[in-house]
């Protein structure tokens, strides 16, 4: 429960701790994004009904934080994150018994593919909207530099959550 809790604040603080980090220069000026990892652990950690609302609030939160307005067009809308997050959170749900089990290499995974998704769908859905599509490198390090990064810092978030109260289950033996 604690755990749990800590979650959802995790998620808040991240967002706002993500916007006063500098960009990477060596890759390309990307942003680094701590949401999508700690989404991962709490998708892979929490049961699927919890998981739903914590999707669901990372999504309400994420799209309040990243609406994204050009003049009077909405390029990003509200609620299309809340339904990634849900669709995500239920495909990661299959591997939580891996996860359980202390397996720290399926956040890992997971965390750097998430996000590496979250920003393709992201620059799609914008250049759908502006009816052009440009792909560069600079575009392309800036949709996998964060994944990269996400890859990086996913085992430094798993022992860090695993150190709470209630940490992890005890490992099943079978």
């Amino acid at each position: 429960m604690i755990r749990a809790i800590f979650l959802f604040a995790a998620v808040y603080v991240a967002l706002i701790a993500q916007e006063y980090i500098p960009p990477l220069p060596f890759l390309g000026g990307a942003h680094l994004l701590l949401v999508p990892i700690i989404f991962c652990f709490g998708a892979l950690w929490l049961s699927f009904p919890a998981m739903l609302g914590f999707a669901l609030f990372t999504g309400l939160l994420s799209d309040l934080a990243f609406l994204h307005v050009l003049g009077d067009r909405v390029e990003i809308g509200l609620g299309w994150s809340m339904m990634f997050y849900v669709l995500v959170g239920t495909a990661l749900q299959p591997l939580r018994p891996l996860f359980l089990e202390g397996r720290w290499e399926v956040h890992c995974l997971a965390s750097g593919a998430v996000t590496l998704l979250l920003l393709f769908l992201q620059y799609t859905m914008v250049c759908l909207r502006r009816g052009s599509f440009l792909f560069d490198w600079t575009i392309f390090w800036h949709i996998a530099g964060p994944a990269l990064v996400a890859l990086l810092l996913a085992p430094v978030v798993y022992f860090f959550f695993s150190l709470l109260p209630a940490g992890m289950p005890e490992r099943r033996r079978g």
